[in-house]
Parts: structure tokens; sequence; C-alpha cells
């Protein structure tokens, strides 16, 4: 049977509340959804992919493509975890750092007004969603070598490049760039996600096989991190050249308080 939803929510867990819309269940981590609410990403990917913590959400991309590969090309496809969404306001200059303050909610809150909050299909007229760039104080660059380690990066941006997903000619500029779109939980026309998510899930296996060894503590998710910024820099590449119609909207955070807590 051909799934008709196209809100994949990714998590590595049983959903600690209640998603009050339809959408599909990608289980990471070995979790499996029960089968009327979603597939388990190691039906797709091997068992040690889908154990690989390092990978985070991205053990998802090859599980939303067969899922949505039969699907009209003009559909919407939303992309999240079970704790971030896509909100419903917006704002077409994408640049704007209007949008840059998160907000969190609680699962009460999220299940009474999520009609007013969170947005499930793309507005018309509009190719791509992203969520609000962050200014940075100072360059993509500067600040993962201020974070993380700056050769995961540079390693990343190479498996990008010979990938198809960075266009190389402008890679410095990008990299000296003070803009991030965070998270990668953009939504997109399903020909678009598509082949944005063949061309990624390629950059990240070759990073995972010839680059990747495992790090301790917050930087086991490795990554999951250095792929935020390459995605980041490959939407604003990709909006760019193909002059797509794109709006910026609020991230949307769950947490039982309503105070917004980074995974660990």
């Amino acid at each position: 049977m051909i799934n008709k939803k196209n809100y994949f929510i990714v998590t590595h867990q049983a959903i600690p509340w209640e998603i009050p819309f339809p959408h599909c269940v990608i289980g990471v981590e070995g979790y499996s959804p029960p089968t009327n609410e979603g597939v388990a990403a190691s039906h797709t990917i091997s068992k040690q992919l889908d154990y690989e913590t390092a990978l985070g959400a991205l053990r998802s991309l090859m599980v939303i493509n067969q899922e949505i590969e039969a699907m009209e090309d003009s559909r919407s496809v939303f992309w999240g975890s079970y704790r971030l969404f896509l909100g419903k306001e917006t704002n077409e200059d994408w640049l704007s750092p209007s949008m840059q303050e998160n907000l969190t909610i609680t699962p009460n809150f999220f299940k009474t007004n999520w009609k007013d909050i969170i947005t499930t299909e793309i507005p018309d007229g509009t190719d791509i969603m992203i969520p609000a760039p962050r200014i940075l104080p100072d360059t993509i660059l500067g600040q993962y070598a201020r974070v993380h380690h700056l050769d995961d990066l540079l390693f990343a941006v190479g498996c990008a490049i010979r990938n198809g997903l960075l266009d190389p000619i402008s890679i410095s500029k990008m990299l000296e760039s003070n803009t991030l779109i965070p998270y990668g939980i953009f939504a997109a026309k399903k020909l678009i996600r598509y082949e944005f998510n063949k061309k990624l899930w390629a950059c990240v296996i070759d990073y995972h096989k010839n680059y990747y060894y495992p790090r301790y503590g917050y930087q086991r998710r490795v990554i999951d991190f250095v792929f935020e910024r390459v995605i980041s820099m490959a939407l604003i590449q990709f909006i760019i050249n193909n002059k797509l119609n794109c709006v910026s909207c609020r991230n949307i955070w769950i947490s039982e308080d309503g105070i917004y807590k980074p995974s660990q």
C-alpha cells in the first residue's frame, strides 16, 4: 500500500505526546513504531547504520524517499523530529532575523493549538520552506571550529562536492558566510525533496565510510552536526541557483515544561 502521509517524524522512542495531525513515524536506533503509525529505518538501511547514533535524523533520508517515490511531484513533503516542527509564522524575506527566536511549547499547548502554529502544507506559490536562518557571530567555518573539530567539516564538504550536493565554485564564500539554516528539516515539493535526499545520503555514506571515527560525549553526534552545516550551504546554493520561491518559518520545539533543552 502506498503511504499517503506527507509529514515524516523521526524518533528513537515511542513519542511521549500525541501528534494531532496525520504523520508517518520513522523509528531509528532500533525503535519500531506500530505498523499503522510508521516504519523502522532498519527496514530500509542496514541495522549497523540504524544504530549509528552519529547519524542522527539522517538515518531517515532513504526511508522518506522510499515512502514518497510514488507521490506526485507537486506534493508537499515535511520532515521533522518528534519534538521539532516548522511553524506557521513565515517570512518571505527568508534572511530576515525576525524569525530567529524559537517557540518552545508544552505538549498540552501543542495538542490544543497546533492548527494555529504548525505548518503541514507548503503555502501556494512556495517551492520550499526552511527553518529561519541564524546569523552567526562569525562564520560557518569559525563557528564550527570553535565548537567541534574543523577537519570533520572540511572532509564533509569534500564529500558533498564529490557527490554533487555542493557547487565548488562558491564554497569558499559559503564557508565565510555568517548565515546558517539550522536543523535541516526543510519542507519542499516532493521532486525537490527526493533528489536532495538522494544526493545528501550519498554524501553521508561517503563520509561515514571514509572519514568517520567515533567520538565520545557530546561529539559522538559528529555526522549529524557536520551535515547540518553542509545542508545549510547546499540549501542556500540550491535556492539561489534554481530561483526557488522560498519562505522561512519559526521553529516550534516541544518539551514537557515548555523550556528548550538541547539533546545530548
